[in-house]
């Protein structure tokens, strides 16, 4: 059965500080409370006025650390990462050891795809501090995501267990390390581990606001670890789980197609890939799932018509049965 690639969760906010980083006395009455009145704007969401209170405030010090990191901050939000990247790689210039800008900055990096640039500067804001910190438990996890993308997948898996362990020892109620070491599991055939981790996730997710963009998917790969385990009931119920948080999911309908195809239960398996192709009319996998069942069911000319449309699409697989039916 073909197989969705499994996608990493690396956390996109929670190093995005808003308090006042400053020290009363060290700056001009004028610039304390330009800055004060940016980091408030910053809080509310008011990213242009906040841009030019930072900018203010760097116009009477241009050697304020946390106005280039705040500005930054909202250059970040606003989506101008060169420009974030820029005001980051300022503040560290005077002040190198802040954790926070350095932790920014790796993010500015990994979002651009900078895997490199932002492994050095998390591992440099861990490199500040003898204390560990509970948001430590999101640097782990995000240096897990880029080690999995660099496929050093003994790195990744040694920090989503950090990431994970911080999660245990500060009493924290989550971190997408769980999920992030399932799919590492997933990939390394350990589907008890995997299916173990994945429910962590559906447990922590239940009911929250964001269950859509993150329930499904765990549901959705822990199905894939009970169907590898023959376990066609539990991956069945996974599925329809999926579905019912994301009624969009095609990958869903076409593993449970599939998973009913290999239980034998034709017409709900071509249900099934039926689902999925009123929602993607493209989906080649689904087509050629529709191909199979067809074959099954001894209907040799929509068998043909399937397996050509999915052909026609690009799924080798689709044109290989073809040529073994004589049909191509």
């Amino acid at each position: 059965m073909k197989k969705r690639q499994h996608t990493f969760w690396v956390a996109v906010t929670l190093f995005l500080f808003l308090p006042m980083w400053w020290v009363p006395g060290t700056f001009a009455d004028e610039a304390d409370d330009l800055f004060q009145k940016g980091t408030e704007f910053l809080r509310e969401g008011k990213l242009a006025e906040a841009i030019q209170a930072f900018t203010d405030v760097l116009a009477i010090n241009n050697k304020h650390a946390d106005a280039y990191n705040n500005r930054g901050l909202a250059y970040y939000e606003q989506g101008q990462y060169a420009s974030a990247e820029a005001d980051f790689t300022n503040a560290i210039k005077y002040n190198p050891t802040d954790e926070k800008a350095n932790n920014n900055l790796a993010l500015v990096y990994y979002v651009q795809g900078q895997y490199d640039q932002a492994e050095t500067y998390y591992n440099r804001a861990l490199s500040f501090s003898t204390e560990e910190k509970p948001y430590y438990a999101d640097v782990y996890n995000n240096l897990g995501v880029i080690y999995a993308k660099k496929d050093k997948f003994q790195d990744a898996l040694a920090a989503y267990n950090n990431a994970i362990r911080v999660t245990e020892t500060k009493n924290l109620e989550y971190t997408d390390a769980y999920y992030n070491r399932g799919n590492l599991y997933y990939n390394q055939g350990k589907f008890d581990a995997a299916i173990a981790d994945y429910t962590k996730t559906i447990d922590f997710y239940e009911g929250s606001k964001d269950r859509t963009s993150s329930a499904a998917d765990a549901h959705y790969n822990r199905g894939l670890c009970y169907y590898n385990k023959k376990l066609y009931d539990q991956a069945l119920s996974d599925y329809e789980s999926a579905i019912v948080i994301r009624p969009d999911f095609t990958w869903a309908y076409y593993s449970k197609g599939y998973t009913l195809f290999m239980q034998g239960q034709y017409d709900q398996a071509l249900t099934a890939f039926q689902q999925a192709i009123a929602i993607n009319p493209n989906f080649d996998y689904a087509h050629f799932g529709l191909g199979l069942v067809y074959q099954r069911k001894g209907d040799q000319k929509h068998c043909v018509l399937s397996l050509q449309t999915s052909c026609n699409l690009g799924n080798t697989s689709a044109c290989n049965a073809l040529k073994e039916l004589g049909a191509r």
